[in-house]
């Protein structure tokens, strides 16, 4: 009995490769964002963004990465302390590139732990910000991380992009230029 639905899967599945269904015509099959920079109510943003960071004022550039759950920025010399009885973090946020400093404190949210490249773990403080790209403006958690040896000071993950956003890898800077950075 399973071999006759078997050989109606393998039949049918040759048939759509053969001759794909009418339905097929109709579906385009590349959307094409030329120089726009909203489809819908979605924003696109490219591959490298210059991002806002109100809370710092500041605005640098910053990595789009649809793999990454949690958007991350540069920061050194992280440290726990307790204000009226709740946790709080004080941190340095660097880009290095302008060798700009800010000293920031800001409650902690929570820890995450990150899993690297290699397979290591890392647990890192968790805070809530403001970040925003091309005027679109969200209160996201950014996980604190010591991004040294990267390219980027700001890392952008899902939790800002997810549902607002539409990434084409093929572009870079459509919200601000490099030469804006501060």
């Amino acid at each position: 009995m399973n071999f006759r639905y078997n050989c109606l899967a393998i039949t049918l599945g040759a048939a759509f490769v053969i001759a794909p269904p009418s339905f097929a015509q109709d579906v385009p099959k590349v959307l094409r964002l030329e120089e726009k920079l909203q489809i819908g109510s979605y924003l696109v943003v490219g591959e490298a963004e210059m991002v806002a960071l109100p809370d710092l004022d500041v605005v640098w550039r910053g990595r789009i990465d649809s793999g990454a759950n949690t958007t991350s920025i540069y920061a050194k010399d992280v440290e726990e302390f307790e204000r009226d009885g709740a946790k709080w973090v004080r941190f340095v946020a660097r880009n290095d590139e302008l060798d700009a400093s800010v000293e920031m404190e800001k409650p902690l949210s929570r820890y995450v732990r990150i899993r690297g490249e290699e397979g290591e773990s890392t647990r890192r403080p968790v805070i809530r910000m403001e970040v925003a790209i091309g005027g679109v403006s969200r209160l996201i958690e950014v996980n604190l991380n010591d991004r040294e040896n990267y390219d980027f000071p700001v890392l952008i993950g899902r939790n800002y992009l997810e549902g607002i956003t539409l990434i084409d890898v093929s572009r870079t800077y459509l919200h601000g230029s490099p030469d804006e950075e501060r």
